[in-house]
């Protein structure tokens, strides 16, 4: 027991250049404490699926929130699986790896076959040798700009044992099985509630404006002031203050916005619903519904009840479970590099279950369309 526990541990850190990796350094009871996490998780996992339905005890009076039971579909490593990458640092791929060495773990404790990740960095050495990533290897690559010409010279083949993140927001061609976590929902949003019509609806973005009906709301900016300008209620102001002028008397009215927009569709990535909200709150907006987009709701950081009851959209089901079987480091993640977490833990699951069959992870379901895995979220407040 004591040796299956020191093993334990020491697959904890990732090496870049063994197959698993060696310890470092140890931290028991943190160590303890995760490995309690992973038998309980492995447990509900041996049998088909995981499910954590705490969140939907509490709080019942918002229903809004309510998330479905968190399912996972079932997995199992037949074989071993390259993680090919570039490192570059940033707390996204960093997150990613995070994932994959937590599902890793918890795959390993739920089988007998001893399966292996071998973790391939393109960074360590000065020439890129294609070898590495030509072999018959079940991969999961981690894609950004250092890797895109390697795998161009490189020219792989596609197959179901391959599986690419696309960690650029820019947009790429691949003929590879790919996943973009930058996925833009503005148009599946549409399709999913005919009621949302374009022309009767805003969107909020701090990225380009791809249509007359986009609004930009800067992540520096005044975003009260941002709100006011867009329902018009500063022109409002305006002519309450000149009437008071001509008539000396003071006027006491509420401010007009405009009528016309029926819905807000919050779509930002650096700029957070938790910051719009308020905002359109501040200005006495209560009547347009709201729709926030997945990426946008971390329940492990903020109160649902600062939410007004208008509020409708979509979002992963990981965000709104937050009694979910992780650890306090997650929580403190901010919510793009939850998601990142929450997608390396699925891509392994998922490659390991077969790209071609449908599976519900952390994020969603997985879905595959010729080369492009779609994942759908979970609606929250329409159906």
């Amino acid at each position: 027991m004591l040796d299956s526990l020191r093993i334990r541990i020491a697959l904890k850190v990732i090496s870049s250049k063994l197959p698993i990796g060696v310890a470092t350094k140890y931290n028991v009871p943190v160590m303890l404490k995760k490995i309690i996490s992973y038998v309980v998780l492995v447990f509900i996992l041996t049998c088909c699926t995981l499910s954590s339905n705490e969140y939907s005890k509490k709080e019942d009076d918002i229903d809004e929130f309510k998330s479905k039971d968190l399912v996972l579909s079932s997995s199992r490593l037949n074989s071993n699986i390259d993680i090919v990458f570039f490192e570059d640092k940033t707390a996204f791929q960093k997150s990613f790896l995070e994932g994959i060495k937590n599902g890793f773990f918890i795959l390993r404790e739920g089988q007998k076959r001893n399966s292996q990740i071998n973790f391939i960095d393109f960074s360590k050495g000065k020439f890129f040798d294609c070898s590495k990533i030509l072999t018959k290897t079940k991969k999961i690559i981690f894609l950004n700009n250092n890797l895109v010409d390697v795998l161009n010279n490189c020219n792989l083949k596609n197959n179901n044992n391959i599986l690419v993140i696309v960690g650029l927001k820019e947009k790429v061609k691949l003929n590879l099985n790919f996943i973009d976590p930058f996925y833009d929902y503005v148009d599946y949003l549409y399709s999913s509630d005919p009621e949302i019509l374009r022309e009767e609806s805003v969107v909020l973005t701090d990225r380009e404006l791809k249509a007359e009906n986009y609004f930009l709301i800067e992540k520096q900016s005044n975003i009260e002031n941002r709100i006011s300008n867009l329902f018009e209620i500063n022109k409002s102001s305006n002519r309450k203050r000149e009437l008071e002028r001509i008539t000396q008397n003071r006027i006491y009215q509420t401010p007009r916005f405009r009528k016309d927009v029926k819905k807000i569709i919050i779509n930002t990535k650096e700029v957070t619903a938790e910051r719009i909200i308020p905002a359109i709150n501040f200005n006495l907006i209560f009547e347009p519904e709201i729709y926030i987009l997945p990426g946008q709701l971390d329940m492990w950081r903020f109160s649902k009840k600062e939410f007004n009851s208008n509020l409708k959209g979509l979002e992963h089901p990981i965000f709104l479970n937050n009694n979910f079987l992780f650890d306090d480091e997650f929580s403190k993640k901010q919510i793009q590099e939850k998601l990142f977490y929450a997608l390396g833990f699925d891509s392994l699951l998922f490659l390991g279950r077969g790209i071609n069959t449908r599976f519900n992870g952390l994020l969603g379901e997985y879905t595959k369309n010729e080369n492009r895995i779609f994942i759908t979220p979970e609606k929250i407040g329409f159906q």
